[in-house]
C-alpha cells in the first residue's frame, strides 16, 4: 500500500484544525456589541395629525443594528468600516438586565415622542404643554457615580441648581458638563428631599460624553394639546429620533413646504426648549441615509467630529444644535 506523503497529512491537519477553529469561533460569543447600519424608515408612515397634508419629499428615520456578537462575527466586523465594535458594558452596563436595557430604550422612545409633539405644536402656535414632577431613577449602573449616592426610586427635582421636570431637562443639562465633574442635586426619597452630589462617569455608549450611571424616565409625565398627534414607533426604543419626529408634524401642519421634493434623513435627541441633543452610531446612521438615497442628513452639533469619519460618498451633512437650525437649513431648500 502506499504511503500517503507527509505534506498531504499535514494541509488535512490544518484544513481539520482551521475547520475546527472555524467552527468553534462562529458560535463563541465575545463580549462586544458590533454597531451596523440599521433599518431607514419614512416618517410620514409613522406619524398621524389632525389636518395632516401631503409631505412633498421624505423625512427619513435613522437607526443601528446592535447585535452581540461572536468571535467569528467580531473579526468580520473589524474588517468592515461601516462598523464600529463596541465592548458590551458601553452598551449594556454591568447589573443591567437585558430587559431593563430594553424597557429603558422603550421608554426612551416614548418621551422622546411626547417631547417631539410639545416642541412642533408649540412652534405652530397651538396650545399645548409638557409637563412632569422630576426624573424617576429605575436603575443604578454599577461602577458609576451614581451607585452608593443614588437610589431606585429617588426622584430629582434638581441638577446643579437647574430644576428638571422631565427626563430630556436632565439630559440636557448633563450634556453641558464634562465627565469627572460632581454635580450637586435635589433628591426626593420617601417624601423628604436631600442634597446629594455624583460625579460624572463616561456615558457607556458614547465616548467622551458623560453621564450620571442611572437609568431614568420622567416622573408623573404628562401632555396636553388641542391637536391629536400620534406617533406608533412601532416599537423602536431609543430617544434619537426626537428631531425627525418634530420637523415631520411641523410639515404635515404647516402650510409651508418644508422638503421642496428632497429626501432628507436625521438624528439627533430634542428637549422641551428644541435643543438638539447628541447620539450614538452616528457613522452607521449615515451610511444606512446614503444607502437609503438621501440627499441630506441633519447631524446633532454633538456628533459632529464624529460624522467626518463615516464612510459616505455623496451623501451631504448638516450641522444642527437646534430645531431652528434645521428649519432655516430646510427654509433653503426651496
Amino acid at each position: 500500500m502506499q504511503r500517503v506523503p507527509t505534506w498531504s497529512v499535514f494541509l488535512i491537519g490544518l484544513a481539520m484544525l482551521l475547520t475546527g477553529a472555524g467552527m468553534a469561533a462562529s458560535v463563541i460569543d465575545v463580549p462586544y456589541y458590533a454597531y451596523e447600519p440599521g433599518p431607514v424608515y419614512e416618517l410620514d408612515q409613522f406619524v398621524e395629525a389632525e389636518g395632516a397634508d401631503d409631505v412633498n419629499g421624505e423625512f427619513l428615520m435613522l437607526t443601528v443594528a446592535l447585535p452581540e456578537v461572536t468571535a467569528l462575527e467580531f473579526v468580520v466586523a473589524w474588517l468592515d468600516p461601516a462598523v464600529d465594535l463596541v465592548e458590551r458594558e458601553r452598551v449594556r452596563p454591568v447589573g443591567v438586565t437585558q430587559e431593563e436595557y430594553r424597557q429603558r430604550n422603550l421608554q426612551s422612545m416614548l418621551e422622546s415622542k411626547n417631547t417631539a409633539i410639545f416642541v412642533a405644536l408649540d412652534h405652530l402656535g397651538y396650545e399645548v404643554s409638557l409637563a412632569g414632577d422630576g426624573v424617576l431613577v429605575a436603575g443604578i449602573i454599577e461602577g458609576t457615580g451614581s451607585e452608593g449616592v443614588l437610589e431606585v426610586g429617588d426622584v430629582i427635582t434638581s441638577i446643579d441648581g437647574v430644576p428638571v421636570f422631565v427626563n430630556t431637562d436632565a439630559t440636557s443639562e448633563i450634556g453641558t458638563h464634562a465627565i469627572g465633574e460632581v454635580l450637586e442635586m435635589k433628591v426626593l426619597r420617601d417624601g423628604e428631599e436631600l442634597d446629594v452630589a455624583v460625579e460624572l462617569s463616561e456615558h457607556t455608549q458614547d465616548e467622551g460624553r458623560p453621564m450620571v450611571g442611572f437609568l431614568a424616565t420622567t416622573y408623573n409625565w404628562r401632555y396636553e394639546s388641542e391637536v391629536d398627534v400620534d406617533i406608533d414607533s412601532q416599537n423602536i426604543g431609543g430617544p434619537s429620533a426626537g428631531l425627525m419626529y418634530a420637523l415631520t408634524i411641523i410639515d404635515l401642519l404647516s402650510s409651508d413646504d418644508l422638503l421642496d421634493g428632497t429626501v432628507v434623513a436625521g438624528t439627533g435627541t430634542i428637549d422641551a426648549d428644541g435643543n438638539v441633543g447628541a447620539i450614538g452610531g452616528i457613522r452607521q446612521k449615515l451610511v444606512a441615509a446614503e444607502r437609503e438615497g438621501a440627499q441630506y442628513a441633519l447631524v446633532p452639533d454633538g456628533n459632529w467630529d464624529a460624522a467626518q469619519s463615516a464612510p459616505i460618498d455623496e451623501l451631504e451633512l448638516v450641522r444642527v444644535a437646534t430645531i431652528d437650525d434645521a428649519l432655516e437649513f430646510l427654509a433653503s431648500l426651496g
